[in-house]
Protein backbone atom coordinates (compact mmCIF):
# COMPACT_ATOMS: atom_id res chain seq x y z
CA UNK A 1 0.00 0.00 0.00
CA UNK A 2 1.29 3.33 -1.17
CA UNK A 3 2.34 6.02 2.27
CA UNK A 4 0.44 8.75 2.57
CA UNK A 5 2.48 12.09 0.54
CA UNK A 6 3.33 14.84 2.53
CA UNK A 7 3.11 17.84 0.48
CA UNK A 8 6.99 19.02 -0.33
CA UNK A 9 7.75 22.37 0.96
CA UNK A 10 8.71 25.43 -1.16
CA UNK A 11 12.25 24.82 -1.73
CA UNK A 12 11.74 21.29 -2.33
CA UNK A 13 9.61 22.18 -5.40
CA UNK A 14 11.98 24.37 -6.42
CA UNK A 15 14.75 22.21 -6.39
CA UNK A 16 12.50 19.45 -8.62
CA UNK A 17 11.97 22.27 -10.95
CA UNK A 18 15.54 22.43 -11.55
CA UNK A 19 16.26 18.86 -11.64
CA UNK A 20 13.22 16.94 -13.64
CA UNK A 21 10.70 17.87 -15.79
CA UNK A 22 8.01 15.56 -17.78
CA UNK A 23 9.69 13.40 -20.00
CA UNK A 24 11.49 12.07 -16.82
CA UNK A 25 8.68 12.10 -14.49
CA UNK A 26 6.59 10.20 -17.77
CA UNK A 27 9.15 7.81 -17.71
CA UNK A 28 9.04 6.94 -14.13
CA UNK A 29 5.25 6.84 -14.56
CA UNK A 30 5.42 3.88 -17.17
CA UNK A 31 8.32 1.82 -14.59
CA UNK A 32 5.24 2.01 -12.31
CA UNK A 33 3.29 0.88 -14.70
CA UNK A 34 0.94 3.92 -15.09
CA UNK A 35 1.23 4.88 -19.24
CA UNK A 36 -1.28 6.64 -19.30
CA UNK A 37 -1.28 10.10 -17.16
CA UNK A 38 0.22 12.38 -20.33
CA UNK A 39 -2.21 15.16 -21.81
CA UNK A 40 -2.68 15.19 -25.23
CA UNK A 41 0.06 16.96 -26.90
CA UNK A 42 -0.44 21.00 -27.65
CA UNK A 43 0.08 22.46 -24.71
CA UNK A 44 2.56 24.63 -24.31
CA UNK A 45 4.72 27.57 -22.03
CA UNK A 46 3.77 31.09 -22.46
CA UNK A 47 8.20 31.37 -21.52
CA UNK A 48 10.33 28.68 -23.05
CA UNK A 49 12.46 26.68 -20.39
CA UNK A 50 9.95 27.52 -17.73
CA UNK A 51 8.75 24.32 -15.32
CA UNK A 52 5.72 23.83 -13.65
CA UNK A 53 5.98 21.45 -10.67
CA UNK A 54 2.91 21.77 -8.34
CA UNK A 55 0.12 20.52 -6.56
CA UNK A 56 -3.17 20.39 -8.55
CA UNK A 57 -5.37 23.05 -7.50
CA UNK A 58 -8.72 21.82 -10.44
CA UNK A 59 -11.79 23.54 -11.64
CA UNK A 60 -14.40 23.03 -13.49
CA UNK A 61 -16.01 24.87 -16.67
CA UNK A 62 -19.08 25.07 -18.20
CA UNK A 63 -20.27 26.93 -21.29
CA UNK A 64 -22.62 29.92 -20.34
CA UNK A 65 -25.63 30.94 -22.64
CA UNK A 66 -25.85 34.49 -21.60
CA UNK A 67 -24.33 36.98 -19.61
CA UNK A 68 -24.75 37.06 -16.00
CA UNK A 69 -26.34 39.66 -13.47
CA UNK A 70 -22.92 39.20 -11.46
CA UNK A 71 -19.78 38.12 -13.31
CA UNK A 72 -17.38 35.77 -12.32
CA UNK A 73 -18.52 34.17 -9.25
CA UNK A 74 -17.61 30.83 -9.78
CA UNK A 75 -13.86 32.20 -11.33
CA UNK A 76 -13.44 34.99 -8.19
CA UNK A 77 -14.16 31.87 -5.51
CA UNK A 78 -11.83 29.97 -6.91
CA UNK A 79 -9.12 32.44 -6.92
CA UNK A 80 -9.62 33.00 -3.23
CA UNK A 81 -9.51 29.74 -2.74
CA UNK A 82 -6.24 28.78 -4.84
CA UNK A 83 -3.38 28.22 -2.09
CA UNK A 84 0.78 27.83 -1.90
CA UNK A 85 2.25 25.55 -3.76
CA UNK A 86 -0.84 25.07 -6.12
CA UNK A 87 -1.29 24.76 -9.98
CA UNK A 88 -4.61 25.91 -11.41
CA UNK A 89 -5.97 23.12 -13.69
CA UNK A 90 -8.52 24.64 -15.66
CA UNK A 91 -10.74 21.78 -17.55
CA UNK A 92 -12.98 23.07 -19.77
CA UNK A 93 -14.76 20.12 -21.61
CA UNK A 94 -13.07 20.87 -25.15
CA UNK A 95 -15.16 24.92 -24.83
CA UNK A 96 -12.92 27.08 -27.29
CA UNK A 97 -15.23 30.28 -27.17
CA UNK A 98 -13.03 32.64 -25.20
CA UNK A 99 -9.72 33.01 -23.31
CA UNK A 100 -9.75 31.28 -19.82
CA UNK A 101 -6.78 32.88 -18.41
CA UNK A 102 -4.91 36.63 -18.42
CA UNK A 103 -2.82 38.65 -16.75
CA UNK A 104 -4.91 39.36 -13.59
CA UNK A 105 -5.88 35.85 -12.53
CA UNK A 106 -2.15 35.08 -13.02
CA UNK A 107 -1.63 38.35 -10.61
CA UNK A 108 -3.89 36.71 -8.27
CA UNK A 109 -2.55 33.40 -8.32
CA UNK A 110 1.14 34.53 -7.89
CA UNK A 111 -0.15 36.70 -4.49
CA UNK A 112 -1.50 33.39 -3.10
CA UNK A 113 1.70 31.49 -3.69
CA UNK A 114 0.54 29.88 -6.51
CA UNK A 115 2.97 28.08 -8.86
CA UNK A 116 1.66 28.06 -12.42
CA UNK A 117 -1.27 27.28 -14.26
CA UNK A 118 -2.66 24.75 -16.68
CA UNK A 119 -5.10 25.50 -19.19
CA UNK A 120 -7.10 23.82 -21.15
CA UNK A 121 -7.74 26.05 -23.56
CA UNK A 122 -6.82 29.60 -24.73
CA UNK A 123 -5.28 32.50 -22.88
CA UNK A 124 -4.89 36.40 -23.25
CA UNK A 125 -2.64 39.13 -22.12
CA UNK A 126 0.72 36.97 -22.93
CA UNK A 127 3.12 39.60 -23.51
CA UNK A 128 2.25 40.74 -19.15
CA UNK A 129 2.33 36.93 -18.11
CA UNK A 130 5.53 36.72 -19.64
CA UNK A 131 6.60 39.65 -17.77
CA UNK A 132 5.06 38.61 -14.34
CA UNK A 133 7.36 35.53 -14.34
CA UNK A 134 4.39 33.28 -14.07
CA UNK A 135 4.05 29.78 -15.50
CA UNK A 136 1.14 29.13 -17.71
CA UNK A 137 0.48 26.60 -20.36
CA UNK A 138 -2.09 26.96 -22.78
CA UNK A 139 -3.22 25.17 -26.35
CA UNK A 140 -2.91 29.01 -27.90
CA UNK A 141 -4.33 32.95 -27.57
CA UNK A 142 -7.79 34.42 -28.04
CA UNK A 143 -8.93 38.06 -27.22
CA UNK A 144 -12.54 37.12 -26.08
CA UNK A 145 -13.00 37.45 -22.59
CA UNK A 146 -14.74 34.81 -20.80
CA UNK A 147 -17.99 36.65 -19.34
CA UNK A 148 -21.03 35.48 -20.57
CA UNK A 149 -19.33 32.71 -22.59
CA UNK A 150 -18.05 30.23 -20.04
CA UNK A 151 -17.88 29.95 -15.67
CA UNK A 152 -16.26 27.80 -13.62
CA UNK A 153 -18.84 25.71 -11.74
CA UNK A 154 -16.40 24.23 -9.20
CA UNK A 155 -13.07 24.45 -8.08
CA UNK A 156 -10.96 21.55 -5.72
CA UNK A 157 -12.86 19.22 -7.52
CA UNK A 158 -11.35 15.98 -9.56
CA UNK A 159 -11.53 17.06 -13.28
CA UNK A 160 -11.08 14.94 -16.61
CA UNK A 161 -8.44 16.78 -18.53
CA UNK A 162 -7.90 14.79 -22.18
CA UNK A 163 -8.63 11.48 -20.82
CA UNK A 164 -6.54 11.92 -17.71
CA UNK A 165 -8.03 12.70 -14.04
CA UNK A 166 -6.69 14.85 -12.27
CA UNK A 167 -7.46 15.02 -8.45
CA UNK A 168 -6.87 17.75 -5.78
CA UNK A 169 -3.34 17.00 -4.83
CA UNK A 170 -1.58 15.33 -7.51
CA UNK A 171 1.48 16.31 -8.92
CA UNK A 172 1.13 18.50 -11.71
CA UNK A 173 4.53 18.76 -14.38
CA UNK A 174 4.62 20.66 -17.65
CA UNK A 175 7.62 21.90 -19.91
CA UNK A 176 8.25 22.48 -23.33
CA UNK A 177 8.02 18.42 -23.75
CA UNK A 178 4.37 18.72 -22.41
CA UNK A 179 2.08 18.02 -19.22
CA UNK A 180 1.65 14.84 -17.15
CA UNK A 181 -0.01 14.46 -13.94
CA UNK A 182 1.38 12.39 -11.16
CA UNK A 183 -1.79 10.70 -8.94
CA UNK A 184 -0.87 11.42 -5.38
CA UNK A 185 -0.54 8.11 -4.14
CA UNK A 186 2.71 7.81 -6.50
CA UNK A 187 3.97 11.04 -5.95
CA UNK A 188 7.10 9.71 -3.74
CA UNK A 189 7.60 6.80 -5.42
CA UNK A 190 7.89 8.29 -9.04
CA UNK A 191 10.04 11.50 -8.21
CA UNK A 192 12.44 9.42 -6.16
CA UNK A 193 12.61 7.43 -9.08
CA UNK A 194 12.81 10.61 -11.40
CA UNK A 195 15.35 12.12 -9.71
CA UNK A 196 17.47 8.87 -9.71
CA UNK A 197 17.40 8.51 -13.46
CA UNK A 198 18.80 12.16 -13.98
CA UNK A 199 21.93 10.46 -12.41
CA UNK A 200 22.13 7.60 -14.92
CA UNK A 201 21.44 9.67 -17.50
CA UNK A 202 24.39 11.77 -16.89
CA UNK A 203 26.90 8.87 -16.46
CA UNK A 204 25.75 7.43 -19.98
CA UNK A 205 25.90 11.11 -20.89
CA UNK A 206 29.54 11.11 -20.29
CA UNK A 207 30.47 7.50 -21.10
CA UNK A 208 29.77 7.90 -24.43
CA UNK A 209 31.09 11.13 -24.72
CA UNK A 210 34.57 9.43 -23.23
CA UNK A 211 34.06 6.72 -25.79
CA UNK A 212 31.99 4.08 -24.58
CA UNK A 213 29.56 2.38 -27.24
CA UNK A 214 26.20 3.44 -26.29
CA UNK A 215 25.19 0.16 -26.30
CA UNK A 216 27.40 -1.11 -23.53
CA UNK A 217 26.32 2.15 -21.67
CA UNK A 218 22.99 1.45 -22.23
CA UNK A 219 23.56 -2.00 -20.51
CA UNK A 220 25.83 -0.45 -17.93
CA UNK A 221 23.64 2.62 -16.67
CA UNK A 222 20.28 1.44 -18.16
CA UNK A 223 18.45 4.65 -19.61
CA UNK A 224 18.53 5.72 -23.29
Amino acid sequence: MASVHERFTSAQLADLRDRIGSSLVSDALDGVGSRHQSLAPGYAPLVVDQVVIGYAFPTRLEVAEEIPEVPYVGLLAALDAIGPGEVWVGATGGFRGAALWGELLSTACMASGALGALVDGYVRDRDMIRSLGFPVLCRGADPRDINGRGEVVAHNVTVDVDGVTVAPGDLVVGDDDGVVIVPQALIDEVVGAAVAKTSDESQFRRAVREGMPPGEAFKRFGVL
